[in-house]
């Protein structure tokens, strides 16, 4: 400590000019429950006899700052190389996937949005793909047969736990609810919504939960 020519004692720390009245801004990410359509298997007898598979599921992180999507889910499906010329999963096992720069809007399968939850302070897409890559997938020949429906269903979970969907007291009834809103859209299109709460309550817009 030293001495002003006053002679009063002179901190060597530096200058408190008081403590600010706002704290920094925190990027805030929104998480949603989306169901897409798979043409025929998710119409009449199809979707009578699969059920919940009759449309495959995923989950979306809406990144507002950015204004874009990411997009997890699982699938079996085949994965075409075009450099290559090869199917990069001939056997059809069941793989992870993280798309990124997904446009909701632009994809005429997507059915509906069902807001679940939000991330912030820190965490984000990475945070959540690292997180949903450790949820196991379906088992191939498994019985009764896994698909992306019970995959979805332990992320909820997940989320749930980890207090990232902590509105989601019944993962059941919120998985069930979103399937009736699927085939709302498919039976009435025009008049039926796109984006909803986890309760079922139509939003105008992507926001942030309380």
């Amino acid at each position: 400590m030293t001495l002003h020519s006053t002679g009063l004692p002179i901190s060597d720390a530096p200058i408190d000019r008081g403590a600010s009245s706002v704290s920094p801004p925190t990027d805030t990410y929104q998480l949603f429950l989306a169901l897409y359509h798979r043409g025929e298997f998710s119409l009449g007898e199809y979707r009578l006899r699969l059920g919940f598979s009759a449309y495959h599921w995923a989950i979306l992180v809406l990144d507002s700052k950015h204004d874009r999507y990411h997009a997890y889910d699982v699938t079996d499906g085949s994965s075409p190389d075009p450099l290559i010329r090869r199917d990069l999963n001939p056997d059809f096992q069941w793989t992870y996937r993280v798309k990124s720069n997904v446009r909701p809007e632009s994809c005429d399968s997507l059915l509906i949005r069902m807001a679940i939850g939000e991330v912030s302070d820190g965490i984000g897409p990475e945070t959540i793909k690292i997180l949903l890559q450790s949820v196991q997938l379906p088992i191939k020949g498994a019985y009764p047969p896994q698909n992306c429906v019970n995959w979805i269903r332990a992320v909820l979970h997940k989320l749930h736990f980890h207090g990232y969907a902590r509105r989601l007291q019944d993962v059941e009834m919120t998985i069930d609810r979103a399937l009736a809103y699927a085939d709302l859209r498919l039976l009435d299109p025009v008049n039926s919504v796109t984006l909803v709460d986890h309760l079922g309550n139509e939003i105008l817009q992507p926001f942030c939960m309380q």
